[in-house]
């Protein structure tokens, strides 16, 4: 199928018009099994796409984990905080105590 062919028929579809590199992609995917041009262009080709859906699943995954991750380490650095407050705290204590006793 040439690119003037794809362009007539999604005016004749009422689609909205292709972008040329989408057709440039499709012509040349279709006509070569060589998609090194695409690549090095940064125009992905029908089957890089179907890889790149997938690929952005695993983001949006990686984005959600990433983000309750975060939410642990906020939790985290809170206990932190309050171990150590209780840690100075029971070191007071202790101090009081011991100055009771030699009384």
């Amino acid at each position: 199928m040439s690119m003037e062919t794809m362009w007539a028929q999604a005016v004749a579809d009422r689609q909205q018009r292709l972008a040329s590199a989408e057709v440039v992609s499709k012509v040349l995917s279709q006509n070569s099994s060589n998609t090194t041009f695409l690549k090095n262009a940064g125009i992905a080709t029908p089957s890089s796409r179907s890889s790149s859906t997938g690929e952005e699943t695993l983001r949006e995954e990686f984005a959600v984990e990433r983000q309750g991750s975060g939410v642990l380490h906020q939790e985290l650095e809170q206990l932190k905080k309050k171990s150590e407050e209780n840690d100075e705290a029971l070191a007071r204590t202790q101090r009081q105590y011991e100055e009771l006793k030699k009384q």
